[in-house]
C-alpha cells in the first residue's frame, strides 16, 4: 500500500497491493508562499517519505495547539478561568499557562459549536485529534533514526471542519500553510484501510503533477 497526495488536484490517494487507487478530498498549502505576518503559508513538499506516527500533537507555535486535543477541562467561573488536566493528573491553568482566558475559550466554542459553554475538553487544537507524521527516510530502513526528523508538515483536520463533521453540516476544507487537511470521516477511514501504519510510503508530488 502506497499513498499519494497530488496538491494541485486537491486529492489523497490509497494505492492498495492490487494498484486500485481509491481517492480523498485533502488540501495542502498554496502553490507558492503566502504572507502570514504570524507564520508565512508555503506550498506542501514535495518528496518521498515514510509514515512514522499518529497521534495528538501540541506545539507552542500556536496558543490554540499548546494543549492536546481531548485533554479534559474544569470550568472555574468564579475565577474567570479554565483549568486543563495535566499529564501528572493535576490541574493547571489554562489562562496562567497559555494565556487564553475564559471568555475567549467560550467565544472560540460558540464560534464553533454554537454553545455558550466551556466544553468538557480541549477541542481547539489546531491539529484535530490526531496528526499523521512523516519523515523522509536517508537510509532506506523504513525507520526513524536519529539523523533523520519528522517533517514538519503532518495530515491532520481542523477545530471547524472537526465541528462542521461532529454537527452534521457539510465539511469544508480550507488551505493550509504547508500542511495536508482531510475530513473527519475520511481520516478515520483512512486509518481503518491502514493507509497511516508505520513504514507506509507517502509521496507528496508536485503541484504540476496530476493523478
Amino acid at each position: 500500500m502506497e499513498l499519494h497526495f497530488y496538491p494541485g488536484q486537491k486529492l489523497l490517494v490509497v494505492k492498495d497491493s492490487h494498484n486500485i487507487q481509491h481517492p480523498f478530498d485533502a488540501w495542502g498549502g498554496p502553490s507558492t508562499t503566502g504572507n502570514d505576518p504570524h507564520m508565512k503559508p508555503i506550498p506542501t513538499t514535495a518528496g518521498t517519505y515514510i509514515i512514522a506516527s499518529t497521534g495528538p500533537y501540541s506545539t507552542q507555535t500556536w496558543s490554540w495547539s499548546k494543549i492536546k486535543w481531548g485533554t479534559k477541562l474544569k470550568d472555574m467561573p468564579h475565577k474567570k478561568d479554565v483549568w486543563y488536566q495535566l499529564s501528572s493528573g493535576k490541574w493547571g491553568s489554562v489562562k496562567k499557562d497559555i494565556g487564553i482566558n475564559r471568555t475567549e475559550i467560550m467565544k472560540r466554542y460558540y464560534e464553533l459549536y454554537s454553545k455558550n459553554v466551556v466544553p468538557k475538553k480541549w477541542v481547539f487544537n489546531d491539529f484535530g485529534p490526531i496528526a499523521i507524521r512523516y519523515f523522509k527516510d536517508i537510509n532506506g530502513n523504513r525507520m526513524l533514526d536519529k539523523n533523520e526528523r519528522l517533517s514538519g508538515e503532518m495530515i491532520h483536520t481542523t477545530p471547524e471542519n472537526e465541528a462542521q463533521s461532529q454537527s452534521g453540516n457539510t465539511v469544508t476544507l480550507a488551505e493550509s500553510h504547508g500542511c495536508i487537511h482531510v475530513k473527519p470521516k475520511d481520516r478515520n477511514k483512512l486509518h481503518t484501510m491502514g493507509a497511516f501504519k508505520s513504514g507506509t510510503t507517502f509521496i507528496v508530488h508536485k503541484y504540476s503533477e496530476r493523478l
